[in-house]
């Protein structure tokens, strides 16, 4: 089979789970088999990332929501580029790139679901003409991929065939292994000494990510310890309601918000413990980066997460959408750091013979070759 031309279609407006997702396939993918590169809705942050990334990159933003326009753009871009297979990623991207496909010729569309628009979209409206919008075009897919089973269960459901969904999991690049030997570099920068204990939440500020239960779980501990610092890191719409919350809760001097953090790993290896309080998590790519570096996790038992965390094993679980049940993991964690470490390395080596980007890549190499060979 000839060497395939894969173009990845996103938004691209935030450096979520999705983006650091292709990032780490497009980095993994071999080269002799093929060539990928990146197209983005909007101008920034991805598309600079991934072109610092060495990741042929283009962006062809949307003016408005309703910028049909683009889709006449993104065709022009399939046929100059000369892509095989359109790879897509979120609701918006999904539709853009469907139909630009479509409109180019192009037979084979994969898309890639990381999470769900039930959990992604709260308000009512926006929910609804979301899911109308990706159900409109879902069609035009050739085949899904669920980063999870607990997510393809989900799309089985909402009427997605069984054949129609291939479950790949996220894989993480060899480098994020190697970052735990960077432990107190990003510490002693951001002013944090080494015997401070950081506790920190890490992605996009929605609702989605459960941020409130994670404050709220901090004002509990600090009223009995006082010597942990809690850190926000991530950028999002709820930025603002979420440091007034903080302050309503009288704990902003305990907590940083980091803001955009281009390179979270980073800063990962600094942490003595992070949490993941999602109401719902496709997979939950920034509990695995954690492990991957051996610092201990606290996560909600939604969608992927218990995949990849075992309680008591190699993390703890808690239910979602539970204040007392986070406190109670987060504060056994603090006082119980043995126990901690020995979890963190266990997850460590779950991740490294599971969780690897060259696994995810050659699993997403024989899925191409395979729709190819179909198509």
């Amino acid at each position: 089979m000839k060497r395939l031309r894969v173009l990845h279609v996103i938004g691209g407006g935030e450096f979520g789970g999705a983006e650091r997702h292709i990032l780490n396939l497009a980095t993994a993918i071999n080269p002799d088999m093929a060539e990928v590169s990146v197209c983005c809705l909007f101008a920034d942050p991805f598309v600079r990332v991934a072109r610092e990334a060495g990741i042929r990159s283009h962006s062809v933003p949307m003016r408005h929501k309703l910028d049909f326009g683009i889709v006449t753009k993104l065709r022009d871009l399939i046929i100059e580029e000369g892509i095989h297979l359109v790879h897509t990623h979120g609701v918006r991207a999904n539709l853009v790139g469907r139909l630009a496909a479509r409109m180019a010729g192009i037979d084979t569309v994969v898309t890639t679901v990381h999470s769900l628009l039930v959990q992604d979209y709260p308000g009512l409206f926006s929910r609804l003409a979301n899911t109308f919008i990706e159900r409109a075009s879902r069609g035009l897919t050739t085949q899904f991929i669920a980063v999870s089973g607990g997510l393809q269960k989900a799309l089985i459901q909402q009427g997605i065939p069984e054949k129609k969904i291939t479950v790949i999991y996220n894989g993480l690049n060899p480098g994020l292994f190697q970052q735990a030997d960077s432990a107190g570099r990003w510490r002693e920068k951001a002013g944090f000494s080494p015997g401070v204990p950081l506790v920190a939440i890490v992605g996009r500020l929605h609702p989605v990510k459960g941020h409130r239960y994670f404050l709220r779980s901090a004002a509990e501990i600090l009223e009995k310890r006082t010597d942990v610092h809690f850190l926000v890191v991530g950028s999002g719409p709820e930025r603002d309601s979420l440091e007034e919350y903080t302050r309503k809760l009288g704990i902003s001097e305990h907590v940083t918000f980091t803001g955009f953090v281009s390179d979270v790993t980073e800063l990962m290896p600094d942490l003595n413990l992070l949490i993941v309080p999602s109401l719902w998590e496709g997979f939950g790519l920034t509990a695995l980066e954690a492990m991957a570096v051996g610092v201990p996790v606290v996560a909600t038992s939604v969608g992927g997460l218990p995949e990849i965390v075992e309680h008591g094993a190699t993390g703890l679980l808690v239910p979602p959408a539970n204040e007392a049940g986070l406190t109670r993991g987060i504060s056994w964690m603090l006082d119980h750091p043995q126990e901690a470490v020995e979890m963190a390395a266990a997850a460590r080596h779950v991740v490294e013979q599971k969780f690897t980007a060259s696994v995810m890549a050659r699993k997403t190499e024989e899925l191409y070759r395979r729709l190819k060979e179909e198509h």
